[in-house]
């Protein structure tokens, strides 16, 4: 079976941010942000998720906290 690779924009519950997440098979695989709130139109594919993995860690103890505001393959 192929790697299906989802983006999505996630936004925190409390502080409003915004954070670019990769998936891959429903599994969090990268993470960009926060971002400005001009970003909710950017092309998730192609920021650099790998240049985060302490923003990662605390996203992925932290998924119950966030809201997915978009999604794009």
């Amino acid at each position: 079976m192929p790697v299906v690779t989802r983006y999505q924009l996630w936004q925190h519950a409390k502080s409003r941010e915004l954070w670019a997440v990769r998936l891959e098979l429903d599994t969090l695989t990268g993470v960009f942000g926060p971002l400005e709130a001009p970003a909710r139109s950017v092309d998730l594919s192609g920021l650099l998720y790998e240049d985060h993995p302490d923003d990662f860690e605390w996203l992925f103890r932290a998924a119950d906290d966030f809201i997915v505001v978009r999604e794009s393959a």
